[in-house]
């Protein structure tokens, strides 16, 4: 008589699963989809010779930074004013907290996660020597046109604080001793927005075309933009 009972108490919590189960592949699927699906290419005209501006973007593996020419700023630009000596900027952008951290807690990493959290630029001059902060392990020049320069400016600008007059907004001192700074800046540091993919975004911005939704470490946004056979201006000649 038990055994019956049984049998109908184990096909009552197979069926009770079935819903768990579909409810987990569907969302699999459609973080899948949102990770990897093809998305159009960056309308911007591609580096040429005569026609080329070289961005740098240095990694560690796991955090990457951007190296820009100073010059593609319009001369007054806040970045400019900040430091009116530096040829190139080295560019970071995270969270706030963990990014002015050592990196060592990971409660305070875990709660970066955790939207909303507050995000900082973190601004140097001297790109190829300040890089040393990361302990780099990658720099690829990356070749854009004059046009895609522009937009990565423009992108920059886009999440950049200015205070009445104009100025950047100084959080602290940065991570170069001397030579760098915190910056105020927009938008809010989470999972679907970590460093790096802030990072692929401003590539695409600049007309590189790398998926940026699945950028969260610095390592696979180097391939991604290796497989596109991006180089330096060298290369584009």
């Amino acid at each position: 008589m038990g055994v019956p009972s049984e049998a109908v108490e184990q096909r009552r919590r197979q069926l009770s699963q079935r819903p768990i189960a579909a409810t987990v592949l569907l969302i699999g699927t459609l973080l899948l989809a949102y990770l990897y699906l093809p998305i159009p290419a960056p309308r911007i005209v591609a580096a040429t010779d005569g026609d080329c501006v070289e961005l740098h973007l240095y990694s560690n593996g796991y955090h990457s930074d951007i190296g820009a020419p100073a010059e593609i700023f319009p001369e007054h630009h806040p970045l400019r004013r900040l430091y009116p000596e530096a040829r190139t900027f080295l560019i970071g952008w995270g969270d706030r907290a963990f990014y002015a951290s050592d990196g060592s807690d990971i409660l305070v990493g875990v709660d970066a996660l955790i939207p909303p959290s507050p995000s900082a630029f973190h601004i140097t001059y001297d790109a190829a020597q300040s890089s040393a902060y990361l302990g780099p392990t990658d720099d690829l020049a990356i070749a854009v046109s004059r046009e895609g320069a522009a937009r990565f400016v423009a992108y920059v600008d886009r999440y950049l604080v200015l205070d009445e007059d104009g100025n950047a907004i100084q959080i602290s001192d940065g991570k170069v001793i001397g030579r760098s700074a915190f910056l105020r800046s927009r938008g809010s540091f989470h999972l679907l927005n970590v460093c790096n993919q802030w990072m692929a975004r401003a590539l695409r911005a600049a007309g590189i075309d790398v998926n940026a939704r699945a950028a969260w470490l610095a390592g696979p946004l180097i391939r991604q933009a290796r497989r596109q056979g991006v180089g330096g201006c060298e290369a584009a000649q």
